[in-house]
C-alpha cells in the first residue's frame, strides 16, 4: 500500500542542502493568492523544507526559495504525491528527524514547526508509539474550532488527545515513523489521504492525536454552513468526485474503521439527497458525486 521511501523524487533534480535544524517543513501550494504566497515566503525565510507547487504555471522561478527547496511541477499531481515528492527529498537528502506539514493558507507563528516538534517529543516520552501529532484547528474565518460531532475527545494526558485520524495540515511526524508506515497513497490524489495514512499507522500499532496546547488557523473546504445546528463543510465541486470515489475504494479495506465506513456511507447518501436541493451550486457537486460513485465501483489500477 505504501509508496517506497527510497524512490527518486521524480520531479527533476533537487540539490541537497544541509542545515543544523532537523525540523523540516513541507508546504504544497496550488494557485495561491498573493497573501498565501507571502505566507509561504515568510515561512521559507525561517525554516528549511520543501515547497511543492501543483499549479499549472509555477509560482516561483528558482529551485531555491530562501531556506527551502522549490519544486514547480507545472501540473496538479494531487496532495498525496506532492507531499511524497517532498518527503522523498527530505528523507533521502537531509538529516531531518521531524517533518511538519503546512498548507499554503495555514496561519502559524514563526516558531510553529519547532513548537509542534517539541510537543511531539514530550508526548512521545509517555506514548512512544505516537505516529502523528496535530494542533487544535480553528476556522480562520469564524474562529470556531473544527470538531467532530461524532467523535468525543479522549484525553490521554494534559498534552495529548487521542484521535483515530487527523488532517495533515499543521501536523508533525518523524523519520522513523515514515520509514515504518510509508508515504501517502498517491492514487487517492486529495481526499482522505491523511486519514488513510493514520489508519495505516494504527494498523502498525501506532496512535495519532492532537495537542490542545497548540492552535493554528486554517480553512477546511471552500465554505462552512450550518443547517439545523450541524456544521457542514462545503468543498469545491471537483472534490466530491474524489470523496465518493475514494470512499468506495476505502470501503473494501480491513484496516479502515467500520465506524467511519458506516458514518460516511450515511453522510454520502444524505449528500446525494440534499445537495441539489439545499446547497447553492449543489447540482454541479451532485454530478461529481455520481461520477465518483461510478469510478469507485472499479478497483484502482
Amino acid at each position: 500500500m505504501a509508496n517506497n521511501i527510497k524512490a527518486e523524487v521524480g520531479a527533476g533534480p533537487v540539490q541537497a542542502r544541509s542545515y543544523v535544524n532537523h525540523v523540516f517543513v513541507i508546504i504544497v501550494v496550488y494557485n495561491p493568492h498573493d497573501d498565501e504566497i507571502a505566507n509561504v515566503q515568510r515561512l521559507s525565510l525561517l525554516h528549511p523544507g520543501v515547497v511543492v507547487d501543483n499549479s499549472p504555471v509555477p509560482v516561483f522561478k528558482d529551485a531555491h526559495l530562501n531556506m527551502m527547496e522549490y519544486v514547480g511541477l507545472g501540473q496538479n499531481v494531487g496532495i498525496a504525491e506532492a507531499q511524497n515528492i517532498a518527503l522523498r527529498h527530505i528523507l533521502n537528502h537531509t538529516e531531518a528527524t521531524h517533518i511538519v506539514f503546512l498548507d499554503q493558507d495555514s496561519t502559524v507563528p514563526d516558531t510553529y514547526p519547532q513548537d509542534i516538534a517539541e510537543a511531539f517529543d514530550r508526548i512521545r516520552r509517555d506514548f512512544p508509539n505516537i505516529a502523528f501529532l496535530g494542533p487544535m484547528t480553528e476556522n480562520k474565518e469564524t474562529g470556531r474550532e473544527y470538531k467532530s460531532v461524532i467523535h468525543k475527545d479522549k484525553a490521554l494526558s494534559a498534552d495529548f488527545i487521542l484521535r483515530r485520524e487527523i488532517i495533515s495540515s499543521g501536523g508533525c511526524t518523524t523519520r522513523e515513523v515514515l520509514e515504518k508506515v510509508g508515504l501517502n497513497e498517491k492514487r487517492l490524489f486529495i481526499d482522505y489521504v491523511d486519514f488513510e495514512w493514520c489508519w495505516r499507522a494504527n494498523s502498525e500499532g501506532y496512535v495519532c492525536g492532537l495537542t490542545p496546547n497548540i492552535t493554528i488557523k486554517h480553512r477546511v473546504g471552500q465554505k462552512t454552513i450550518y443547517i439545523f445546528g450541524y456544521t457542514i463543510i462545503i468543498s469545491s465541486p471537483f472534490r466530491y468526485y474524489y470523496q465518493f470515489r475514494n470512499y468506495l475504494w476505502l470501503l473494501r479495506r480491513g484496516y479502515v474503521p467500520l465506524q467511519w465506513k458506516v458514518n460516511h456511507g450515511i453522510k454520502n447518501l444524505a449528500r446525494l439527497i440534499y445537495f441539489p436541493i439545499l446547497i447553492k451550486g449543489g447540482a454541479k457537486c451532485w454530478k461529481n458525486m455520481v461520477k465518483g460513485l461510478v469510478a469507485g465501483l472499479s478497483s484502482p489500477k
